[in-house]
């Protein structure tokens, strides 16, 4: 639809849809450093986690280490949590035995567990305090995959590497 002013209702017109549109462009400004300085802030402070993929046999034995490290925050080990993914994305605590030492600026843990069956080949999620948000590409930091001998192989990504459920 378009219109036609003259006069000074025509400057006046113009006046407004520029101030609107600098109004507009500013609050999208305001907003995206909101989310920039948001994204940033969530960040901050979240320990690094290390920690790699698995491989056991079925009816045998698994033994993983991991780590949790941060200059920015003191860590507890009351705050550090390892949950099992499932395909419907749901996560449950694992069954298997988790031991800690450390706190401060570094933790250092291992899982072990025994009996390995299909229903233990999944991913896996090492997390500080909170699940963290969805990473946009690849896996989240903290995962990893069990993969057990004797048992159907996960679902592949276009990468070659198993699906984590996330």
């Amino acid at each position: 639809v378009s219109t036609q002013s003259t006069g000074s209702s025509g400057i006046n017109a113009e006046y407004g849809k520029q101030w609107y549109q600098r109004r507009v462009r500013g609050n999208m400004s305001i907003l995206f450093l909101a989310f920039v300085i948001g994204a940033v802030s969530a960040q901050a402070g979240y320990p690094t986690i290390t920690v790699e993929d698995q491989k056991g046999e079925k009816g045998g034995s698994i033994s993983a280490s991991f780590t949790l490290e941060s200059s920015e925050i003191k860590l507890q080990q009351s705050d550090v949590h390892v949950d099992k993914a499932s395909k419907d994305h749901k996560f449950s605590p694992v069954r298997f035995t988790v031991k800690m030492e450390g706190s401060g600026s570094k933790i250092t843990g291992t899982i072990t567990g025994d009996k390995l069956t299909c229903d233990d080949q999944s991913g896996y999620l090492v997390y500080y305090q909170r699940i963290p948000r969805p990473p946009a590409h690849g896996p989240p930091p903290g995962s990893f995959m069990l993969l057990i001998d004797g048992c159907p192989k996960p679902p592949r990504r276009s990468s070659g590497r198993p699906t984590f459920y996330y």
